[in-house]
């Protein structure tokens, strides 16, 4: 059997690698008015998150994790953004409020899940850049 220089069988570390490039799910898709745009502003809001506080804000969903639980996802137009719209994904804590994934919203024009990171758990992609969980905000993934 063949190893790494860390002693880890090398399968294990190309099956580790082949995880990263999995396909990601299809883009979020946004609606700017509606029932469930309605709900999604008042969570905003609620929760203070000024992004979904815009007026001109569009949501849509996504689900990170294999459970029930989705995640609303926002976007609004900004100057700050030559391309695409300010991007930012809010999650609901067990405790009950919401909060918003990256501590500072994302420039981008299509947003979705996947890859997996090497840990196994799913990444936010953004315009081809991945982002991770680390700590309590996604950051960018090398």
């Amino acid at each position: 059997m063949h190893t790494t220089t860390h002693g880890f069988p090398l399968a294990a570390a190309v099956g580790a690698i082949l995880i990263c490039d999995a396909a990601l799910a299809a883009p979020v898709q946004f609606a700017c008015s509606g029932p469930k745009v309605d709900a999604a502003r008042k969570i905003a809001k609620t929760n203070d998150l000024k992004l979904g506080m815009d007026p001109a804000a569009c949501f849509g969903e996504m689900k990170l994790t294999e459970s029930n639980r989705r995640q609303i996802v926002v976007a609004a137009p900004s100057p700050q953004c030559k391309t695409g719209k300010l991007l930012n994904v809010y999650d609901q804590s067990r405790a009950g409020p919401w909060y918003a994934l990256f501590k500072t919203p994302v420039c981008g024009s299509s947003i979705s899940v996947g890859p997996r990171s090497p840990y196994g758990d799913n990444m936010i992609t953004i315009d081809g850049r991945s982002y991770l969980e680390k700590g309590d905000s996604f950051v960018p993934f090398k």
